[in-house]
């Protein structure tokens, strides 16, 4: 169980798998330019994070509307991470706007990036929970492997 203070890497792990969906997914659509991809991938993760920070008021059951700012304050800093793990993937989207890249170029850098994110995240729990080399890259891989099966999906797809 996740202390209140500790770093929310589970958010940042479902911030960035669902930034990736949105973008493989988007970027589908022939209409919509890059920088409307990466903003609805960041959007997108906002809106997950405000129904997180929601989720958690409710679940605590609080009795008084002043308790609930409280459990507020704290759980918009606990799923903050959520956003976080969006931005990076958002971001690539929007290299098209100051390279020559193309949106479909820009959607495989968004791609690479969200891994990036997926496996460095992977090495830092191994390395929080102090665990061998062997166990952090093997967390990083299958933290990685999700985001690789959007890649994947991205390619069946399309």
């Amino acid at each position: 169980m996740r202390k209140d203070d500790e770093t929310n890497y589970a958010g940042a792990i479902y911030g960035t798998i669902v930034s990736m969906a949105v973008i493989a997914t988007s970027a589908k659509d022939p209409s919509l330019g890059p920088v409307l991809i990466a903003f609805w991938a960041a959007a997108t993760a906002v809106i997950f994070w405000i129904a997180h920070v929601y989720a958690d008021i409710v679940a605590e059951g609080y009795t008084r509307f002043r308790d609930a700012g409280q459990v507020a304050t704290t759980a918009l800093r606990r799923e903050w991470p959520l956003v976080q793990g969006a931005l990076l993937p958002s971001a690539a989207m929007l290299l098209t706007v100051v390279t020559p890249l193309s949106t479909d170029s820009a959607t495989w850098v968004a791609m690479g990036a969200g891994l990036v994110v997926l496996f460095a995240t992977g090495l830092l729990i191994g390395t929080r929970d102090q665990m061998s080399w062997p166990r952090r890259l093997l967390i990083g891989c299958v933290n990685a492997s999700f985001g690789l099966i959007i890649v994947g999906l991205k390619v069946w797809v399309h």
